[in-house]
């Protein structure tokens, strides 16, 4: 067996070692040919010949090939192992530089503390008076009859009493760069939005329908009741069936709809509704209209309200902008063109971004250099 298929035949079964929890170090060590492959590629030249051989269009194969040999028992574990998965797109040759090289990649990097760390919870609340409210500890309000606990995790919640409430107020919670925040509505919906993001919303809810003001992303678990609840994000209109979904609307020019359960609909301008189901994916725009894709891995989607981030077969800029509303970095590409190289990885939040950078070199394909909180692509 020539070097190449050992490096994949090897890279497939650590990715099912990943699966069953069994440390790397334990792998290698009562693996002799695990040992054998990694000290083959050890030497420079063979892992050039190997990336020659295995160019960009081999590489995606490998990452098919590698999705069909694992028979996952929870899609949420694709998720939480892709990070180290994402590594065949270089085989394992990661793997025997880490093992025998002084450091792991060609990354380099000047990072003084207090630079490229990741966000946390935070956000400010504004009650219906204008008063605004930092969210940094525990606190407990009442305003219109409902009882407003701000909890240490990053998440407030509303609770109305038995009261009957006639005029509808507002309350508006925003989460700046850097940040998420979830938020526990009246009727038991729970919204958790994404960094750079706010919702307006009823204290409690009144009248006909529950009616939400959204900019940004949020992932939204909507209680089921007779009255209709209706996100409004810009001039998109999504009328939901109690249900779960991600709506993102950074961009008001085209508005992302991916659906989790259950079943939405969508109304924008003048258009007909459009009914949208599970693990499908709505893209709203005045020029295209409404267009949905199916059949979508709804997991890289949502992935990042579950502490990572997940890429499939994404453009490095859109890669890098989601990146840096998360941790505090400036992003600089040196070489225009490689905004459309596409990567597929993941990353938990909390992990250092050179890790998720670390795999992108490894495809020979793109540089980064770390200068205090600017990245330099090239």
């Amino acid at each position: 067996m020539d070097l190449y298929l050992k490096a994949r035949k090897l890279a497939q079964e650590r990715a099912q070692q990943i699966i069953d929890g069994i440390k790397p170090d334990e792998y290698f060590v009562e693996n002799d040919e695990c040992k054998e492959t990694i000290y083959l590629l050890s030497d420079p030249e063979q892992r050039t010949i190997l990336l020659k051989k295995f160019d960009q269009n081999e590489k995606q194969k490998a990452v098919a090939s590698l999705r069909s040999y694992i028979r996952w028992k929870r899609r949420r574990r694709i998720i939480r192992n892709s990070s180290k998965i994402a590594a065949i797109l270089v085989l394992v040759i990661g793997i025997a530089i880490t093992f025998y090289s002084p450091s792991p990649t060609n990354l380099q990097t000047r990072e003084p503390d207090g630079y490229l760390t990741p966000g946390k919870p935070q956000a400010t609340l504004i009650l219906a008076n204008g008063q605004e409210i930092k969210l940094d500890r525990e606190l407990e309000l009442k305003e219109k009859n409902t009882a407003i606990l701000n909890k240490k995790s990053g998440e407030v919640v509303y609770t109305p009493d038995s009261g009957n409430v006639e005029i509808q107020q507002y309350n508006t919670i925003k989460v700046p760069r850097y940040g998420e925040y979830s938020v526990v509505l009246s009727d038991g919906s729970r919204i958790k939005l994404n960094s750079e993001s706010e919702l307006r919303y009823p204290v409690v809810f009144t009248g006909e329908q529950r009616e939400v003001y959204l900019k940004g992303e949020a992932y939204m678990e909507i209680s089921k009741d007779q009255k209709p609840f209706i996100v409004h994000a810009y001039d998109t209109r999504i009328k939901v069936y109690g249900t779960s979904f991600d709506v993102n609307s950074y961009n008001p020019d085209e508005i992302r709809i991916v659906l989790v359960q259950g079943k939405v609909g969508i109304h924008h301008s003048k258009m007909q509704e459009v009914i949208l189901y599970p693990n499908q994916l709505a893209r709203v725009s005045e020029k295209e209209g409404i267009v949905v894709k199916e059949n979508i891995n709804v997991n890289y989607y949502i992935a990042w309200q579950e502490g990572y981030f997940a890429f499939e077969e994404e453009r490095l800029e859109d890669i890098m902008t989601t990146l840096s509303r998360w941790y505090r970095m400036k992003v600089i590409f040196e070489n225009p063109q490689l905004k459309d190289i596409r990567f597929t990885a993941s990353v938990q939040k909390e992990e250092n971004i050179s890790k998720l950078l670390n795999q992108f070199e490894l495809t020979r394909t793109v540089s980064f250099n770390i200068i205090e909180n600017q990245i330099f692509i090239k």
